[in-house]
């Protein structure tokens, strides 16, 4: 059974410093600290770094409604990011809840994607030196935040590489859902998943995508049509076909593995 923090070692610290802020204390009588305290947003929280638990106590007699605001400049992959396996059982339950949520439970993303940053609440999907953070709280904005690396490159998420056909969906969550029922019923394929992280091409991302096959599995929404339109108009010059494979609503990943694999089986 998982072990959690007694409130009455930490809670009175976490409840002394300013919303939205940590702190280091010590836990007990030890000789160093080694526990950091939350004022959190809806909650009050700890992990003691050398227990290796946790604890959380809900505001629940506040109605928080501030939207969190954060910056939209690309900043360095945080030093606090560590493997989501090793963030403390709640914190994972966190992720899992969210994850499952949108689609996309154990064994579709690679665990060693999947890390977690506990100082802005976020799930880190990690790729050499560029991250992309999911905000776990939901009034927290964006939901998304790139970090690392990016300067130069096109703002993409390539979850399947390969020389063939190339599908694009809006989203990394979308991406890792189909690359997977992919490598489930194809494992050979040469197919490719990116997500493009919106609707748009960029020209940056043109070089990448010109004279192949594009498969679009965007959002069967208008936003996702308007995105194929605009898609196949632009691709049109560069001799690159653009096949309408979008789900007829929701996006890729509410669906199950066989019926996305169905809509690419031609492609494989």
């Amino acid at each position: 059974m998982a072990e959690f923090l007694h409130r009455e070692d930490w809670l009175k610290q976490a409840q002394s410093i300013a919303v939205g802020r940590k702190q280091r204390v010590r836990h007990g009588f030890e000789a160093s600290a080694a526990m950091d305290v939350y004022n959190n947003e809806d909650s009050w929280s700890a992990y003691c770094h050398r227990c290796h638990i946790s604890g959380r106590v809900m505001k629940e007699h506040q109605s928080v409604r501030r939207i969190i605001v954060e910056p939209d400049r690309i900043a360095p992959v945080l030093a606090t990011t560590i493997p989501l396996n090793d963030a403390s059982p709640y914190e994972q339950k966190q992720a899992w809840d969210l994850l499952i949520r949108k689609g996309c439970p154990p064994q579709v993303i690679p665990e060693e994607v999947l890390w977690y940053d506990r100082t802005v609440r976020r799930i880190m999907l990690r790729s050499g030196p560029l991250a992309l953070g999911r905000a776990l709280d939901p009034n927290r904005t964006p939901k998304w935040l790139p970090y690392g690396a990016w300067h130069g490159l096109p703002m993409v998420w390539t979850t399947r590489q390969g020389a063939g056909a190339m599908v694009l969906v809006e989203d990394a969550l979308s991406g890792y859902k189909v690359a997977k029922a992919i490598s489930t019923f194809a494992p050979e394929s040469s197919l490719s998943v990116v997500a493009t992280l919106g609707t748009i091409i960029t020209d940056r991302f043109l070089p990448y995508v010109r004279g192949r096959t594009i498969v679009c599995m965007y959002d069967g929404d208008p936003a996702g049509l308007a995105g194929y339109n605009t898609m196949q108009r632009r691709l049109r010059v560069w001799g690159s076909p653009v096949v309408d494979r979008r789900p007829i609503k929701g996006d890729p990943k509410n669906n199950d593995l066989a019926e996305i694999f169905a809509k690419l089986k031609e492609f494989v």
